[in-house]
């Protein structure tokens, strides 16, 4: 019964950003002749805006993983004579966060040795080169002092647009990336699938959105078959610990990275196409603060 009234509150929640999203099409079909890319620019705020404001209205009923789930599942597409638009959410919590080299314990703030180790493992399976030093990158990265650990590994010293602290976003991180490249000349660090394995938004991983890459480097003595099984080919999302077909030394090794099986956030697509103009845009949902905390827009 509790997930019937669970799917029926998120399915009010779609309906609602659909129509807010039949609306917003009519009213830019009504204004056509006068749309250029500022225009557009406009428009898709506006609908992040109407959209946020449903979620924040809405959003404090999705408190399950099964509410979770069918917002993220069920993408919106509607079409308005010449106008097209689409909209899906996924998950904004499937990614390990760099910043979670820095923990609070004994109300100081330390580095975490587990973290470390994973990213070291990860850098490790691309025969990484200098594994040391990308490491203390990311170290002289979050903390407060500028002196490095290891000859370059300090980049605010080498590029004054580099703002110290947490790093935000792919982007910040792929300064690292690059800075590594320049003083090595290594590029097996491209090779590692950052894009799938990083996340920036959430401290905490969501296990249900966890990607089999990423998993995979958690537990690299798990099978195939298994991680597949845990992710890709799970039949029902995990709720608890003990839901997890694993030995207890596994999930005694997940627990040591920060994941739940519930968390609330979300990363919104949307895309807005008329005639020969498109604009994209991103969007970071906080549920549970009922806030957006990233945007990001693209026209073409």
């Amino acid at each position: 019964m509790r997930k019937s009234i669970t799917l029926l509150i998120t399915l009010a929640l779609i309906v609602a950003i659909s129509s807010l999203i039949a609306i917003g099409l009519h009213i830019v079909n009504t204004a056509s002749n006068q749309i250029q890319q500022k225009h557009n620019l406009v428009q898709t705020t506006t609908f992040i805006q109407n959209i946020a404001q449903i979620l924040k209205k809405k959003s404090g009923d999705i408190n399950s993983s099964e509410g979770l789930e069918l917002l993220i599942s069920l993408p919106i597409d509607l079409i308005s004579n010449e106008i097209e638009a689409h909209i899906s959410f996924d998950s904004a919590a499937k990614g390990l966060n760099p910043n979670n080299f820095l923990k609070i314990e004994h109300n100081k703030t330390v580095f975490n040795p587990e973290y470390i180790l994973l990213f070291d493992r990860i850098l490790q399976s691309a025969n990484v080169q200098s594994k040391e030093l990308f490491l203390a990158m990311i170290e002289d990265t979050l903390d407060k002092d500028l002196d490095e650990r290891i000859p370059g590994s300090e980049i605010a010293l080498y590029d004054k647009r580099f703002a110290q602290g947490n790093i935000e976003n792919f982007k910040k991180f792929w300064m690292l990336v690059k800075h590594y490249v320049s003083l090595t000349g290594d590029p097996n660090i491209y090779t590692i699938p950052w894009n799938k394995i990083l996340g920036f938004f959430s401290k905490t991983i969501d296990f249900n959105y966890i990607s089999p890459i990423l998993l995979k480097y958690m537990l690299p003595y798990v099978d195939a078959e298994s991680i597949k099984k845990l992710t890709t080919a799970k039949r029902v999302n995990f709720s608890k610990w003990k839901d997890l077909p694993l030995a207890k030394e596994d999930k005694d090794k997940l627990k040591k990275y920060n994941i739940s099986f519930f968390v609330p956030i979300v990363e919104g697509n949307l895309s807005i196409k008329q005639a020969d103009q498109k604009s994209f845009a991103r969007f970071v949902y906080d549920i549970k603060q009922k806030k957006v905390v990233d945007i990001g827009f693209k026209i073409d």
